[in-house]
C-alpha cells in the first residue's frame, strides 16, 4: 500500500512538473504581436464577453512585460 502510494506521488509531480500552470494565455505571443491584439482591443464597440476574456489577458499581460521593463504595448 505504501509504495503505491509513493509511486502515485512520484507519477502525479512528474506531471504537474511538466506543465506551466501559472503561465498566462498570453505569455507566449510576440511582443508585435500582442501589441497588435491590444489596440484591436482598444477600438471594440460591443465585444462579446470571449472577447473581453481575451482583452483582460492582453491587457495583463501587458502590464506584466511593462513591469519587466518590456513596452512592447505602450
Amino acid at each position: 500500500m505504501r509504495s503505491t502510494l509513493y509511486i502515485g506521488t512520484l507519477v502525479s509531480l512528474i506531471f504537474i512538473g511538466g506543465c506551466d500552470m501559472f503561465a498566462s494565455p498570453a505569455a507566449d505571443i510576440p511582443d508585435n504581436e500582442l501589441r497588435s491584439k491590444w489596440r484591436e482591443c482598444k477600438y471594440i464597440k460591443n465585444p462579446s464577453k470571449t472577447k473581453v476574456l481575451a482583452c483582460e489577458n492582453y491587457q495583463r499581460e501587458c502590464d506584466r512585460r511593462k513591469n519587466k521593463g518590456n513596452l512592447a504595448c505602450y
